[in-house]
Order: C-alpha cells, then structure tokens, then sequence
C-alpha cells in the first residue's frame, strides 16, 4: 500500500507522479490539497536554540521553492533535529566516542560506547528523513518538481522550431 510505517514505499505528490509521468498509472489524485507557499509560523513548542535556526532553514527551503505554510511541524522536527545532532557531536567531541567506566561487580574498567553515538546516530536518521521529504539531499532532490516555469530542455527546443516551420509551410 505504502505510506509511513507500512513497510511498503512512502506515498508521492500527485505533482511528483505527474512530473515523473505517473509510471503506476493508477488513477491520480486530482483533489489533493493545494500547499500554500510562505513561511509558517514558529511553533511554541520549539526550544530556544531551534529557534535560532528557524530563519536559516526557512531561508533555504525557501531558495530551493519548498517553503509552505503548513510545513510548521516538519520545518520544527529538522531544527531540532538539528540541534540534537550537534549536540551530541560536541558531546562526542568533548568525551570521545567511547567512556571508561568502573565495573560495580569487577571493580575493572570497562570501555562502553558514549550514549552520545546513539544519540547522534539517531539524530542524523531523522535528519536525512527531513532532507528527503524536502529534496535537499542529491537523491531526493531530482524527485521534487519546484512550481513555475520548467526549463526547456534541448528536444523541446528542436520540436517547438519544427513545430514553428511546420506552421509557416503549411
């Protein structure tokens, strides 16, 4: 079936099956919700250090036409996300990426691994989630169709001049 936690592959855009010409050709949904672009508001919720970031990301998912108004809680998860992630890599930094710690039993040092990894690990997971669902990774980003006029490419050129001639011969 697809979609999130299904197992199967995430859903697409009804704009995105369209630009990449609808290769299931199942029946597309020509009554999906319409995005309204712009910058959404800043959730309540996010702590200060996310709220730092919030202008930048907005800024770039802006300059790649991908900033909507109601993308409030994934533009949110990719700050703090973000946040965590550096967090935890200043924590790794500081610490290494292994701890000594004493045994309670032994007595002995044992090496674990800093909870930090985990964390960082995890954060970068989410991370690269945000980054598909707005195309701003290499992968995802031939994936999104930005609104407004497409570029022409050097076929399109050739048919529309032959297309042209054909009109003035005829």
């Amino acid at each position: 079936m697809g979609g999130s936690g299904s197992g199967g592959k995430n859903r697409k855009p009804t704009a995105q099956k369209k630009a990449e010409g609808n290769r299931g050709r199942r029946e597309l949904n020509i009554r999906e919700p319409k995005a309204l672009p712009g910058e959404p508001p800043i959730p309540k919720f996010l702590n200060p250090a996310a709220r730092k970031l919030w202008p930048d990301i907005c800024a770039m998912l802006n300059q790649n036409g991908v900033l909507f108004k109601t993308d409030a809680l994934a533009i949110a998860s990719l700050c703090s996300s973000l946040v965590l992630f550096t967090k935890a890599d200043a924590a790794i930094a500081k610490f290494g990426a292994l701890c000594a710690t004493l045994d309670e039993v032994t007595g002995v040092a044992v090496l674990r691994t800093n909870p930090a990894v985990r964390v960082r690990s995890d954060a970068l997971r989410h991370l690269r989630a945000s980054w598909q669902a707005f195309g701003l990774d290499p992968a995802s980003r031939s994936g999104v169709e930005v609104p407004g006029e497409k570029e022409a490419s050097a076929l399109d050129s050739i048919l529309r001049a032959k297309s042209a001639n054909d009109d003035i011969v005829n």
